[in-house]
């Protein structure tokens, strides 16, 4: 499961127009879509400035885990290089874990919604909340973590850490903002 949020952004809507609001969410939205679905990954829903994805549903993909590191690291990349009236760069929070998750359809009244729900769906979320807590870029949980083989460079070992919701610390990894390794060296997971 893969969540991202675009950090400040009631601070940013405030004093911008409804256009100029929804000018950039569509970029922004664009921008997020094109990379996980290039990494093999399918979104799920955006809501405002939130979006969630889903790597391997509904159908498989090999190492799903790397993927999704992939496209996080990807993705904070390609919302600071968004154009955002000259001002300060559009900064992103991504929150990843990795296990079960009921996806598929759910009943609405007037509709079927494919969805993705269940613990990881909920854990993904509170990892991508850490970000702002932690001051990083991409948080991970160790699931995820211990599938990349501990290949993926600029994550640094946190916590255990208390996690809104749940009786018991996590162990996660956190991608500091700022500082990241260039393009080349950011994607790069050793198999």
């Amino acid at each position: 499961m893969f969540f991202v949020d675009i950090r400040g952004y009631t601070s940013f809507s405030e004093g911008r127009g409804a256009e100029e609001i929804f000018s950039t969410v569509n970029r922004y939205t664009e921008a997020v879509s094109q990379v996980v679905s290039r990494h093999g990954g399918r979104v799920v829903e955006f809501n405002g400035d939130g979006m969630m994805a889903v790597f391997g549903a509904p159908r498989e993909l090999e190492q799903k885990e790397r993927s999704s590191v992939a496209a996080a690291i990807e993705t904070v990349e390609a919302v600071a290089a968004l154009d955002v009236d000259g001002d300060t760069p559009l900064v992103v929070g991504v929150g990843i874990a990795t296990g079960n998750a009921f996806v598929g359809n759910i009943q609405a009244v007037d509709r079927l919604i494919w969805s993705a729900i269940g613990n990881t769906t909920n854990l993904a979320a509170r990892l991508q909340s850490l970000t702002r807590d932690l001051d990083a870029a991409i948080v991970i949980d160790g699931p995820t973590w211990r599938c990349l083989a501990a290949g993926a460079g600029g994550f640094e070992r946190r916590g255990p850490v208390e996690i809104r919701g749940r009786t018991q610390p996590q162990e996660i990894w956190a991608r500091p903002l700022g500082g990241l390794p260039g393009p080349a060296d950011s994607v790069t997971l050793e198999p």
